[in-house]
């Protein structure tokens, strides 16, 4: 995606704008480096995890392509983390938004947006857009020949550049990545269903033994005609009372066939060693 700089100003301004109730101990965050990707840990989705990860790597990569050898996204990225009593860890990227030879205000430190000069061939003087109508009325003010500014035009980081172009295609679509989104999607459905069968076998955990425990959820998960093998795919969908209901039955399979086993041995005298022949009749 090719981004004009007008699209990218504004994005910046974005990015470097302050929240007026944040405290930050970091003298970078909003001065060289603005937010551009939010994750809470504990209320948001997978969805919203994936992109966060998904984007972080992008943007390190960025940061780095072309540099073999250096960290220049250790610089140029901070994954920031701050804790609330409420929603738990708000995860936060913030990255450098301009180069670091840019030039800022002689008055301000903010990142110059003018080059003025009085003299032809004088020392030029970096304003930022504030600061330049001041210059511009102390020049009418004192009768001093008015200067057409040269518009300054700071070079942004490709951290950042890869940071907007990564927050504009979600608008268009809300996955960054659908193979990373799916995996974590599995990977919590899996570890959903995994907890629905250990409360299950809560039930029985003065009867089974762990042997007992590994061959009915085999059995259990194995089982082709199971509501999880055929009907579920999310952690949400995940009932434990269907998980139950199904492992129940699984169980007691395996020790029906464990009782005929038994049956069999002391019984009918079977030795499940002994060499059986076929003869033709």
């Amino acid at each position: 995606m090719e981004l004009d700089r007008e699209t990218l100003e504004q994005a910046a301004e974005e990015a470097l704008t302050r929240p007026s109730n944040a405290m930050f101990y970091d003298d970078r965050l909003f001065t060289t480096h603005g937010a551009v990707f939010h994750w809470v840990e504990r209320d948001d989705d997978l969805m919203e995890e994936s992109n966060y990860r998904v984007a972080l790597d992008l943007i390190k990569s960025a940061a780095d392509d072309g540099q073999p050898g250096t960290a220049v996204s250790d610089e140029h990225v901070i994954d920031g983390t701050s804790g609330h009593w409420l929603v738990g860890s708000l995860r936060t990227i913030y990255v450098q938004v301009y180069e670091d030879n840019v030039m800022r205000c002689r008055d301000c430190d903010e990142v110059a947006a003018w080059a003025v000069s009085r003299k032809k061939y004088g020392r030029r003087q970096f304003l930022c857009a504030s600061h330049k109508e001041t210059w511009d009325y102390g020049t009418e003010r004192y009768g001093l020949p008015a200067l057409e500014p040269i518009v300054y035009r700071p070079k942004f980081t490709a951290a950042f550049v890869e940071a907007t172009e990564l927050a504009l295609s979600l608008q268009g679509y809300p996955v960054l990545d659908e193979s990373d989104y799916s995996e974590r999607e599995w990977e919590a459905f899996e570890k959903a269903l995994k907890e629905a069968v250990e409360w299950t076998q809560r039930e029985h955990a003065l009867v089974d033994t762990c042997a007992d425990d590994d061959a009915i959820s085999e059995r259990f998960y194995e089982d082709e005609s199971t509501t999880h093998r055929n009907q579920w795919c999310r952690a949400d969908d995940v009932d434990w009372n269907v998980v139950a209901e199904e492992y129940e039955a699984a169980r007691d399979e395996y020790f029906d066939e464990r009782a005929y086993e038994v049956y069999r041995w002391n019984v009918l005298g079977y030795n499940p060693d002994q060499l059986e022949l076929d003869f033709a009749t």
